[in-house]
């Protein structure tokens, strides 16, 4: 799990993340490519502003 104040930080945070977690093993044992895709989904909660 991650977070970011952007939606840019938060594709770089989870970039980070999976490469992390994937030190020092062989991805192909998991069936992963070199730079395979992540497909991620998300549900946003609306923010309204306080006036």
């Amino acid at each position: 799990m991650t977070q970011g104040e952007t939606l840019d930080e938060v594709v770089q945070n989870l970039r980070e993340t999976v490469s992390l977690h994937l030190e020092d093993e062989n991805p192909a044992e998991f069936g992963l490519i070199d730079h395979p895709s992540i497909l991620v989904t998300f549900d946003l909660q609306p923010n309204y502003a306080k006036a």
